[in-house]
């Protein structure tokens, strides 16, 4: 059943991508600007110590932007409507979590790194391909838990990063052919919009998004953690 539910996660993302044309598209486009535009004056920037600090006002207002994205399609994943200063509200509330969320990963990567080079030069045969299986499945394990995490850190009552972590973990171990048809919608989207640009410009990180709200909304709702997030309409 709930394979039935991930495939309509997909198509319910793209309805409310349509419903919510224009102010998805005009957040969409701010969060690419917000953090593209300082990387891509890097290129064109000489002085040294102007470059390492747009380098860094890019990198770190991707997650931040990111957030902004998810608080205002989480809203729109439960059935309402949204402005622009939700969006805002949205980076405002989350944007020292987002950088945390960043380092974190950063720290999470480099650390999965740091052992498959280590253990790749000491350990041959069987052995090493079993040790190097296990954390490249782990750093797989960890993507798919970002996916679910902002999602779940914007559904959260008290918005805890590890409970959020966590909780998107159990998710994915309670249903992994859910996460596994989630990933490749979601992997779907990401490489469309690496393909054709415009699509990342002007909706890319919106339906990804969408997505992530929906997956983790109905897979809550179908657990029995959530009342329903789209309640019918009563009949006048």
């Amino acid at each position: 059943m709930l394979i039935q539910e991930a495939m309509s996660v997909f198509w319910q993302s793209l309805r409310d991508t349509w419903e919510e044309l224009l102010p998805l598209t005009v957040v969409n486009i701010v969060w690419f600007l917000s953090w593209a535009l300082p990387l891509f004056a890097v290129v064109s920037v000489g002085i040294p110590i102007l470059t390492f600090l747009l380098l860094i006002v890019g990198v770190l207002l991707f997650p931040v932007s990111t957030a902004g994205i998810y608080y205002v399609t989480h809203r729109v994943a439960r059935g309402k409507t949204f402005h622009f200063a939700d969006f805002v509200d949205g980076v405002r509330i989350y944007w020292w979590r987002a950088i945390l969320w960043l380092l974190a990963n950063l720290l999470v990567i480099w650390l999965i790194w740091v052992n498959l080079w280590f253990y790749s030069g000491r350990v041959e045969g069987l052995l090493g391909l079993a040790i190097g299986g296990f954390w490249l499945a782990l750093m797989l394990f960890w993507f798919v838990m970002q996916l679910y995490f902002w999602p779940m850190l914007i559904q959260l009552e008290d918005p805890r990063m590890l409970l959020a972590w966590r909780n998107s973990a159990l998710l994915i171990l309670v249903n992994p052919f859910y996460a596994f048809f989630f990933v490749s919608f979601t992997l779907l989207i990401a490489v469309l919009s690496t393909i054709v640009a415009i699509i990342l410009i002007f909706a890319g990180m919106t339906i990804i998004a969408l997505l992530g709200n929906n997956a983790v909304l109905i897979l809550l709702h179908k657990l029995g953690k959530i009342d329903d997030p789209r309640p019918p309409t009563p009949p006048v």
